[in-house]
């Protein structure tokens, strides 16, 4: 049986460390919403003509909200009252008095809960939650196979929830990458369950008399690069590159904090590799395919990393001891040291005596992927223009060169003039601040500086008041610091304020961005006493989990408070929408 299916103990408790009574401090930061949905966290009383869905999301890319707002729109267009608010912006007490939930969460890291969903889960999780017996519910998971923890936020949210009570009206559907048909399916069949009585009126959208084409990933548009510059210096261990697109008549637009989806192409040479190993042509056309094998390698499937199915196939017949070893003790952290660095290729290779039917193979793949980037520029600034800064992703071993699939694309097979299959991807819960004489600070070293480049062109577009203090690092100065001339441009400028920098290997002593913050402790905590925004961007698994730690130090030491109550105070701050990440 699935651990993920199993049901949670009546008393189980939250494994985290910090105190629920944050829950009472933070307040409730009502989300916009167009006109006609509820625009705070009130319940509104009912007419009998009504009814009030309330659409919850957690998302670290923006994917389940735009499913929330698809929801409510469909359920606007039916004569429904919707109300849409992340996660963590509801409390017990809210949620106790909520008749009608539809819950759509994506599912972060190894099994964790996204940013704005994980106060929300700490609080539901312990044994002071509400029961929800007047709760009628239903669960969206977004995931991907091709973790461990498939869909893990949505499996635990949608099995507690049935523990304190509430109604299941329609079984959850947990959603791979490609999530939008069933996404639209849980949608067509959740909201006529929240009030069987009443008829719907659809909208054929077919017969509507204005159609609005949407760029998105089924409809990709295909935008021209007009730049493509190496910022890294000759010494680094890096490849980081600057990338300036032309969205051209497309008529798309973003906003800073956004990112840009591309839709990649796989490496000829690996494309070549896999074929060889299949023992077939290149112009073979597998059964139950309308192209030949190097079109549907190259466009079609991931042949980077190797799925769950792949590593199963090929355990039962490879007879290699240390992989069936893992695969019969469950242990994913072991596959996962096993499988690092590997390709398809190299999977397929642990036994190279044994075939694989190219039918076989193509099955125990899964669709080619678009990769998603933090936009570094305004288009305030840079009207029509969309800017990405990018670390090739390369890699070799003894006997191999690899290649990270869509950063090489751009960089070995994109020259300026190219065009490109892209789609933006909206990220609402990384904005700027609409006071514009707030402070922020940003955290971001390496490729994490490109939202908050974006950043500091709009606020000087905009004229923003507000002061700007940037941390930025990476290995050495003379050949990692990108945007050098940029940003002492903006020193110089005063839209800079403050600008700290940590290169790790030009001393002795590693020094990373955490350890420059904790230099400027008292000042750190003056801005945030003084209602600054914090953010974060880069590297999820060390950079941030350090930068966060060094925070609850700080705040510890400057404010005088116990670790719990220092891990509370930061609480308090992510539930204002102070304490903003996008990190990956």
């Amino acid at each position: 049986m699935n651990k993920y299916n199993k049901i949670l103990p009546e008393n189980y408790e939250t494994p985290f460390s910090f105190d629920q009574k944050s829950w009472m401090d933070g307040f409730i930061a009502g989300l916009k919403h167009q006109s006609n949905t509820i625009k705070d966290n009130t319940i509104e009383k009912k007419s009998d003509s009504e009814t009030l869905i309330n659409i919850l999301f957690g998302t670290q890319t923006g994917n389940a909200e735009s499913v929330a707002e698809d929801l409510s729109n469909f359920a606007l267009t039916n004569g429904f009252k919707t109300q849409i608010n992340a996660l963590d912006d509801i409390e017990m007490d809210k949620l106790s008095g909520m008749e009608n939930v539809a819950i759509i969460t994506s599912t972060y890291g190894e099994g964790e809960m996204p940013d704005n969903a994980q106060l929300f889960w700490n609080a539901l999780s312990s044994n002071t939650a509400p029961q929800l017996n007047n709760m009628k519910y239903s669960v969206l998971a977004l995931g991907d196979t091709g973790y461990e923890e498939f869909c893990h936020a949505g499996k635990l949210l949608d099995t507690r929830l049935e523990q304190l009570g509430a109604k299941r009206i329609i079984d959850r559907i947990d959603c791979d990458v490609d999530f939008e048909d069933l996404a639209e399916k849980w949608i067509n069949s959740v909201v006529p369950k929240f009030n069987p009585e009443k008829k719907l009126d659809i909208v054929d959208k077919d017969k509507s008399d204005v159609v609005v084409k949407s760029w998105n990933r089924k409809n990709p548009y295909e935008a021209e690069i007009t730049s493509n510059l190496l910022l890294s210096g000759p010494k680094s261990n890096k490849e980081i590159m600057h990338y300036e697109i032309d969205l051209g008549k497309s008529g798309l637009k973003y906003e800073v904090g956004d990112s840009l989806s591309i839709i990649p192409k796989n490496k000829q040479f690996l494309v070549n590799q896999i074929i060889e190993r299949l023992k077939t042509s290149k112009n073979y056309i597998p059964s139950g395919h309308e192209t030949n094998i190097e079109n549907l390698l190259k466009f079609k499937f991931e042949i980077l990393t190797p799925t769950k199915r792949l590593i199963e196939y090929v355990e039962k017949i490879a007879q290699n001891s240390q992989l069936s070893l893992i695969l019969e003790n469950k242990d994913s952290k072991a596959l996962e040291n096993f499988k690092w660095g590997m390709d398809v290729l190299d999977f397929m290779n642990l036994n190279p005596k044994v075939n694989i039917t190219v039918e076989n193979f193509l099955e125990l793949l899964k669709p080619l992927q678009h990769r998603t980037y933090s936009i570094s520029s305004s288009i305030k600034k840079h009207d029509n223009k969309v800017h990405l800064t990018i670390s090739s992703v390369r890699w070799k071993n003894e006997s191999r060169d690899y290649n990270g699939v869509c950063s090489t694309y751009l960089a070995d097979d994109c020259n300026e003039k190219e065009k490109i299959k892209i789609f933006f991807t909206p990220n609402k819960s990384f904005r700027l601040p609409e006071d514009k004489s707030k402070d922020i600070i940003m955290i971001g070293p390496g490729t994490g500086i490109a939202p908050f480049r974006a950043f500091l062109q709009e606020r000087e577009v905009t004229n923003s008041s507000g002061r700007n203090w940037l941390f930025f690092g990476d290995q050495t100065r003379d050949n990692d610091f990108i945007y050098e001339n940029e940003l002492k441009e903006m020193l110089d400028n005063k839209i800079l304020t403050k600008l700290d920098l940590a290169f790790s290997r030009d001393q002795k002593e590693k020094l990373y961005v955490q350890h420059k913050i904790y230099e400027n402790k008292k000042e750190f905590f003056s801005w945030i006493k003084n209602g600054s925004m914090i953010y974060i961007c880069g590297d999820a698994t060390k950079m941030a989990k350090d930068v966060e730690d060094i925070i609850i130090k700080i705040i510890s030491e400057e404010n005088n408070c116990s670790a719990d109550d220092s891990v509370a105070y930061l609480n308090k701050l992510k539930k204002e929408k102070r304490y903003l990440r996008d990190v990956y």
